[in-house]
């Protein structure tokens, strides 16, 4: 399969032709064919789980479980649950036994989004699992093991987050052992022109930019990266249309 037709597989558009997003699909590649963590950097936005999914599709693992989490999206109690499971009356509402995501994820990839949200005490338990400890689930008498492959990202700066005693420093090593920055959409103003071009094809087939809407996407600095671009695009068509 050639590099285009891999990144449309992966979700990346193929008119991502950027020097800065192919250096970041080539590490990707790279690091996929080891076993390492990841760590994936960037702002909100910017990709990091099509990348994240991109190590995975390459990887040995690839015909293994893929699976994700936010670990911003739930509440702390209820996060423990959900990546190491629980038993049957474990606590108020656990009605059935459940696995947890790590679990779910063995012999495959774990993606954790948003790694940096996870309090003190998830931290400590993600460092044991990740240095290959057992665990139990909640309310559980029985060690589970599991062999995964865990793939992390983040928004935000874990060091310094480090430096204000947010995030443990062990842990960020064990996550960091090969990190993959995703340049923010402005970075790489290359990109914007054919990704709006691309996002517009998918409303309408005969669309096309005129040149000074090419020169308004190039100016405007596009915080939201290419999540924010995608629905711009799809706001001014949808309008258009009225």
């Amino acid at each position: 399969m050639d590099n285009g037709r891999h990144q449309e597989f992966l979700g990346v558009p193929a008119v991502l032709e950027s020097a800065a997003i192919q250096q970041v699909i080539a590490l990707a590649r790279r690091v996929a064919a080891s076993h390492v963590a990841v760590l994936i950097t960037g702002e909100t936005g910017s990709g990091k789980e099509i990348i994240a999914r991109a190590i995975h599709h390459f990887s040995l693992r690839c015909g293994k479980p893929w699976v994700d989490i936010n670990c911003g999206a739930l509440p702390d109690q209820l996060m423990e649950s959900e990546l190491f499971g629980h038993e049957k009356g474990a606590f108020s509402g656990a009605d059935s036994s459940k696995p947890g995501l790590f679990e779910m994820a063995h012999g495959g990839t774990l993606f954790l989004d948003e790694v940096g949200e996870l309090d003190g005490r998830m931290q400590v338990k993600l460092l044991r699992v990740l240095d290959g400890a057992p665990y139990y689930r909640i309310g559980g008498q029985k060690k589970v093991t599991v062999d995964v492959r865990v793939v992390a990202a983040t928004n935000q700066d874990l060091e310094h987050q480090i430096a204000r005693g947010h995030f443990r420093s062990d842990l960020y090593h064990r996550l960091n052992q090969f990190r993959i920055r995703i340049p923010p959409l402005r970075e790489r103003a290359d990109d914007i022109v054919p990704l709006a071009e691309y996002f517009l094809k998918q409303h309408s087939a005969r669309a096309v930019l005129c040149p000074d809407a090419q020169q308004a996407l190039k100016r405007y600095p596009w915080p939201g990266n290419i999540r924010e671009l995608r629905n711009a695009i799809a706001h001014a068509s949808i309008a258009s249309q009225s």
